[in-house]
């Protein structure tokens, strides 16, 4: 999973994750709304690296440090699960919405800047578009249907933004931050598996066995060899 998710942008190895850890098809897993996956990652962390997540962040008005956490079950309690979106008239137009996926995501990742992307999303999640009964194609509408639609989506999708109150100790600011749990959870992932290859290269070469000899001892015993090539040098 860490092989080829390393080689992949954060959209696809969000995808590359789910497909190792639910079994899930991939296809299926990409059309899946993006607090659907979020939620599913939440899931995967909970189950591979335990219930806390323990996060860092810099306090925005004063640069200290502040370490916080986040219970992964607490979190998925808190995030309702996504509904379709209702019938949206904003701006003299009638909206009918999606969604976004993983499909609408690698489209808008190739954006250069944030409006571009912002705007490119909104188009990409009105299904049909109407003023005063004649179709309207999403492009032509105007901007102001932004921001109404993007409020639209994340009412209808809570965990696709999850924000997290955070307050610092040092100055009394108080601020909000994403959780962007595809970079926290590969975080994890890949410091794992370089941990094991480290593993792998300490005991392959004080003892000579190969890399599914080591992989197949417990984290137990893999760890007792550690600690005796570690006391031998």
């Amino acid at each position: 999973m860490w092989e080829r998710g390393s080689a992949e942008d954060p959209v696809h190895r969000a995808l590359t994750v789910l497909c190792f850890c639910t079994g899930e098809p991939r296809d299926v897993l990409a059309r899946y709304s993006v607090g659907a996956r979020d939620r599913m990652l939440i899931e995967v962390h909970e189950r591979l690296f335990g219930s806390t997540l323990a996060a860092f962040a810099l306090c925005t008005a004063c640069g200290e440090p502040l370490q916080y956490s986040v219970c992964a079950s607490d979190l998925l309690a808190s995030l309702p699960s996504p509904i379709e979106p209702p019938l949206l008239n904003t701006s003299g137009a009638s909206l009918r919405l999606a969604l976004p996926d993983s499909l609408t995501l690698e489209v808008v990742s190739r954006c250069p800047g944030l409006a571009q992307a912002t705007r490119l999303l909104v188009e990409r999640c009105i299904v049909e578009a109407s003023i005063e009964g004649q179709p309207v194609p999403p492009h032509e509408l105007p901007e102001s249907v932004v921001e109404p639609v993007s409020a639209a989506l994340i009412a209808a999708d809570p965990a696709a933004e999850i924000l997290m109150e955070l307050h610092c100790t040092a100055c009394s600011h108080g601020w909000q931050v994403v959780l962007d749990i595809e970079r926290f959870l590969w975080a994890k992932i890949s410091a794992t598996a370089k941990r094991l290859l480290r593993e792998i290269h300490a005991l392959a070469s004080a003892y000579g066995w190969s890399e599914p000899e080591i992989l197949a001892l417990s984290p137990a015993r893999r760890q007792a060899y550690m600690e005796m090539t570690w006391a031998a040098s």
